[in-house]
């Protein structure tokens, strides 16, 4: 049975590590590893105790103790760890060589081979696989590592630091192969968490980039021969990381080089093992024939993910796994304020917030929500999700919003200070914060105050808070009053919760659109110092009362915007009427608002016609669809108006948002009827804007041959009209969309499969036929095509699938292969949710397959079961069936603990 970690049981170890010197001897069957580990007794620990190494599939050769070889009685031998019950109390040297086997190590954990390379992957526990090893991420020491292998087919040996040593070994006694070595040390001490190697075959593209100081750091990308050409993106993108970070944060990089790797067999995006990053190909591998605009954004912000890591993950770390959003949640933001820097913070900003509600908020809903600070944990690898990311994200966004730029930087200058070289926790982040605040707040009495221990509460309290807003206006005085609760549904584990300090930036607007001062009763009148009138406030008690004075008396109140710049991550509970909703779509100032305005009124449509009687093809365009018709009119003519802020506001909400929004109207959801819905309203409105769309997709074209991101907008809003003129049986968009496929834009050549995916007929036929053989031979990309085939809403849906996991192009070792047939089987609701339970009976079937060999791939699919009991009756019994249908099966600890939460039987 698995052992819960619980973070009340933490302990300082009883040793520190000081050292760990590693001899790695590769072979094509089975590998040695030398360990030497030099420990000293932990002044800090509560006493002496035994030495704990932790160790997995690892065959223990030889452990000598100062030299001197131990015997049997001197240690015990466990299943997954080595215990010296009394070792010295004074500075040791324990040796261990043992033997592993990366050439059968499906899990992608440890040391592994992918495509003929030698790779690792440590975090969160996968060093253990390597050798003996205290293997917690709040024992730091320095690394010296020694590669040894066949020169032939490991011609380029990598590992952490500074290359000092390479040179020629003797022949293979067994078969005279030439064998060489490189000596790696790194001088700053790190978590085994982050040590890298890598050995193989491997093309160098080399850079030099020069930091502030006048230091010239060598920068290496290595990827599968051939695939040179395709670095020059991420080379660019790293440079600019940075720079940015030196001139946001004053950080510069510490050492003289910084090297990545792009393999094909990788668990994760990225992985930022100090100076090694290990990344997954498709976040290196890019240029516009080969990638889409979002895809070289996405490459650009997880590359530079990855480098903000050197300081805020490496030379901070996080102290024990419960502070995973410390590293993790601080380098989002970081990434995300990168990304709005270089290509603005609007869209950029609704991006984030899409993501955000259609997985975040569906976590925390559901059986598996947990704090962005866990307490206890079973597998720390599922915790990898979006709330340790995104919703730590927003934690520290919020912060930043309440104490402004200037004290949240100095608050950031503190931490690095306090913590540079050492294993920290979220609370020594807060209270660096709060120290900076405090000066902030002294020089400024009219800053907004708040409690930070109240504050706190955001890492401990799991599940998204709700504000339930009321208002009532008197048109005869010009005064609007506001009562604001707040409150968190129960969440597993946490029945009641405590109210939280929820930073809630609003503005009013007039009839005319202009906006208003917010004045607040017994303030003196503001002076307009946001242009946009937006105004902070900050929310801290259950129920609050507000009363904002001084606007023009007239029949109709001001129209309310609440949320600005999404400024918490909470759900909002207010009613207005369509028309208010309409002039917030038209006249907001604030683009994030603007936005969730035409998001609000999409959903109302949405729900409206899923819920219609019989299949909603005959349902007439009531009132509500009609406003929005003329809306989306008016803001294809908007020349104030970017074609990437068009594209934006008529994208139309996720289906989980849909989902959740049926369950907040007390309906149940409907997926194949919400997504239905969606290609009727799409078909709908493909028709009735047929002209203004034509016209604007003319005006799209100049657009289409410019390089990203210049010309990112254009391909944007030219995807959104294929999809919804297509939808209407417009012919020359149904060519457009086929003959771009062949083109030399990949944006495109997806916008038009997107466009052609759900409608049976020749084109879409001719498109993926055409899409497959121009890429079959090339992985990375041929994903897509699986993944649009296997999402496919076509009546053979489920034996497509089938069909596609036997493919000869499909690698079922390679988790984004994994990802793109059972993912796109999850993103497909009238197949995977077909009422007669056969999508969720096969999806079960293949979790437990892909559990067998890799275990963290598939406890992260079976969160596709995580709702079950939203649905209704039928399809609630279906998809628990198949839960337990997935539970009879031998699983890992990963998946066990996943299916165990979703069926609630803890």
């Amino acid at each position: 049975m698995t052992n819960t970690v619980r973070l009340a049981d933490y302990r300082p170890a009883p040793q520190l590590l000081e050292r760990t010197d590693l001899l790695v001897a590769l072979g094509a069957e089975g590998s040695e590893v030398t360990a030497r580990l030099a420990f000293q007794p932990n002044p800090a620990a509560d006493g002496p105790g035994p030495l704990v190494l932790q160790g997995v599939d690892l065959e223990l050769l030889e452990l000598r103790l100062d030299g001197e070889s131990l015997g049997a009685e001197a240690y015990a031998l466990e299943s997954e760890r080595l215990v010296i019950p009394v070792p010295p109390s004074r500075p040791f040297l324990l040796e261990s060589r043992v033997r592993i086997h990366p050439e059968t190590n499906s899990t992608l954990e440890g040391l592994y081979v992918s495509g003929g390379l030698f790779t690792t992957q440590c975090e969160a526990e996968g060093f253990r696989r390597i050798t003996f090893h205290p293997d917690r991420p709040d024992l730091l020491s320095r690394f010296r590592v020694r590669i040894e292998a066949d020169q032939a087919s490991c011609p380029v040996l990598l590992s952490n630091g500074n290359c000092i040593e390479t040179g020629p070994l003797p022949p293979d006694p067994a078969t005279g192969a030439a064998r060489h070595f490189a000596v790696w040390d790194d001088p700053f001490p790190k978590p085994s968490y982050l040590f890298a190697l890598v050995a193989g075959q491997l093309e160098e593209v080399r850079d030099p980039f020069t930091t502030r100081s006048g230091r010239t750091v060598q920068l290496r990308l290595h990827v599968e021969p051939g695939d040179a050409p395709y670095t020059a993106h991420a080379m660019a993108s790293l440079k600019r990381a940075m720079a940015w970070d030196e001139q946001r944060y004053g950080l510069e990089y510490d050492l003289d080089e910084y090297n990545i790797v792009a393999v094909r067999h990788f668990n994760m995006g990225a992985m930022e093992n100090k100076s090694l990053n290990i990344f997954n190909s498709k976040l290196v591998l890019a240029d516009a024939e080969t990638a889409t605009d979002a895809e070289l954004e996405r490459i650009e912000s997880v590359i530079a993910h990855e480098y903000f890591h050197n300081w805020t993950g490496n030379r901070i770390t996080c102290r024990d796994w419960f502070q995973l959003s410390l590293k993790e949640g601080l380098t989002v933001f970081r990434d995300q304020s990168f990304t709005e820097d270089l290509h603005g913070a609007a869209l950029n900003r609704i991006e984030n917030v899409a993501l955000l509600r259609n997985t975040q908020f569906r976590e925390d809903a559901g059986p598996t929500a947990h704090p962005v600070q866990p307490d206890a944990y079973q597998a720390i690898d599922n915790f990898y999700t979006t709330t340790i990311y995104e919703k730590g994200s927003e934690v520290i966004r919020m912060l930043h919003t309440l104490l402004g730029e200037e004290a949240f930087m100095r608050g950031m200058a503190l931490y690095v200070s306090r913590h540079d070289g050492s294993a920290a926790t979220c609370a020594d982040f807060v209270q660096a914060m709060e120290d900076a605040a405090q000066q902030a707040w002294a020089a400024d009495p009219r800053a907004p105050r708040f409690a930070f221990a109240q504050f706190r509460r955001w890492y401990h309290q799991a599940g998204t808070p709700v504000l339930q807003v009321q208002r009532h206006w008197d048109g005869e005085t010009g005064v609007l009053e506001l009562q604001i609760r707040q409150h968190t549904p129960p969440t597993p584990g946490q029945s009641e919760k405590q109210p939280l300090v929820i930073p809630l930036a609003l503005g009013l607007l007039g009839q005319a659109g202009d906006p208003l001062a917010v004045q607040l009763e017994g303030e003196p009148a503001p002076a307009m110092d946001h242009p946009t009138g937006t105004r902070l406030l900050v929310i801290d008690q259950p129920e609050q009362h507000l009363r904002l004075v001084g606007l023009p008396r007239q029949h109709h109140p001001p129209a309310l915007s609440l949320l600005r710049h999404f400024s918490a991550p909470v759900k909002l509970e207010l009613g207005r009427p369509t028309a208010e909703l309409v002039h917030l779509l038209a006249a907001d100032p604030d683009p994030f608002s603007r936005w969730d305005a035409g998001q609000e009124l999409w959903r109302q449509a949405l729900l409206a016609r899923a819920a219609a009687d019989g299949s909603g093809e005959d349902l007439a365009a009531g009132p509500l669809e009609a406003a929005l018709i003329d809306a989306i009119r008016r803001i294809l003519a908007d020349p104030s108006l970017s074609d990437a802020s068009r594209s934006a506001l008529l994208g139309l909400p996720g289906l989980a948002e849909l989902e959740d929004g049926a369950v907040a109207a007390g309906l149940e959801p409907d997926p194949p009827a919400l997504f239905a819905a969606q290609q009727q309203l799409q078909r709908r409105f493909g028709v009735a804007l047929a002209e203004p769309l034509t016209l604007a997709l003319e005006r799209c074209r100049d657009g289409w041959p410019r390089a990203w991101p210049d010309g990112d907008g254009a391909r944007r809003l030219t995807g959104v009209i294929w999809g919804w003129r297509a939808a209407a049986g417009d012919a020359a968009v149904l060519a457009a969309a086929r003959a771009a496929v062949e083109g030399p834009s990949m944006t495109l050549a997806r916008a038009g499969l997107r466009a052609l995916q759900p409608l049976a007929g020749p084109e879409r036929e001719a498109a993926m036929a055409a899409f497959y053989g121009r890429w079959q031979h090339r992985p990375v990309i041929l994903d897509a095509w699986f993944a649009m085939e296997a999402s496919a809403p076509l009546a053979d849906g489920l034996a497509r699938v089938a069909r596609l996991l036997e493919h000869p192009r499909y690698d079922p070792m390679a988790p984004n292969s994994v990802r793109a047939v059972l993912g796109g089987l999850a993103a497909n609701p009238p197949v995977f949710h077909a009422a007669d339970g056969s999508g969720y009976r096969f999806m079960a079937e293949q979790i437990a397959a892909v559990d067998r060999r890799n275990p963290i791939t598939a406890s992260r699919l079976a969160k596709v079961f995580s709702r079950w009991r939203s649905y209704g009756p039928a399809r609630s019994a279906a998809m628990h069936a198949a839960l337990e249908q997935l539970a009879g099966a031998e699983l890992s600890a990963n998946t066990r603990e996943v299916v165990t939460l979703c069926l609630g039987d803890r």
